[in-house]
C-alpha cells in the first residue's frame, strides 16, 4: 500500500512524513479500519482532531529481543497517531504476543486484519501515541534483483 494518498486525504492533522516513504505491506481496506481507530482512540480521550499528528517513518530494525519489548528484525513503516490525552498505560502488541488488556487489545482484530507486526501505546503527559509497524513491501524490482 501506497501511503502518500492517505497522508494528502488527512491533511487536516498535522502531517509528518519523509520525503520518500517505503510501501506497506498491506491493503487500505485492510489498514484504514485501524487507523481510523487509533484516531478515534485519541478523540474519545479529549484530543482535538486539528491537533492531533499524523507521521509515518521508514524504520529499520536490526536486532530482535525475544522478550516481546520491540519488532522482529526487519524494514517496516511505522505509522503513528499521537496528541493530547490519556489513551491508557504503555504497552506493546505482536501478533505472537498479543496484549492482555488495554487499549492494543481493543485494537487487537483491527492489527491483526492489517497485517501489523508490532504496535505500541506510549504516554507522555499530557499526550499520548499510537504506532503501528507493518512490514515493507518490497517493489519486484528489488526483489529480482535481490534473487540474482
Amino acid at each position: 500500500m501506497k501511503l502518500d494518498a492517505l497522508l494528502r486525504a488527512h491533511a487536516f492533522m498535522n502531517v509528518e512524513r519523509p520525503s520518500e516513504i517505503w510501501e506497506a505491506d498491506t491493503e487500505d481496506v485492510r489498514f484504514v479500519p485501524l487507523l481510523g481507530e487509533m484516531i478515534a482512540a485519541l478523540l474519545s480521550k479529549g484530543a482535538s482532531l486539528g491537533d492531533l499528528t499524523l507521521n509515518v517513518s521508514n524504520v529499520v530494525v536490526e536486532s530482535f529481543d525475544d522478550e516481546g519489548t520491540g519488532p522482529r528484525e526487519g524494514e517496516y513503516v511505522a505509522v503513528t497517531v499521537a496528541g493530547a490525552g490519556d489513551i491508557g498505560p504503555d504497552e506493546r502488541w505482536r501478533p505472537d504476543r498479543p496484549a492482555a488488556s488495554g487499549l492494543l487489545n481493543g485494537l487487537g482484530a483491527r492489527l491483526t486484519a492489517a497485517g501489523a507486526q508490532f504496535a505500541y501505546v506510549r504516554r507522555v503527559p499530557p499526550d499520548g501515541s499510537i504506532t503501528v509497524f507493518l512490514a515493507r513491501c518490497r517493489p519486484a524490482s528489488e526483489s529480482a534483483s535481490g534473487a540474482a
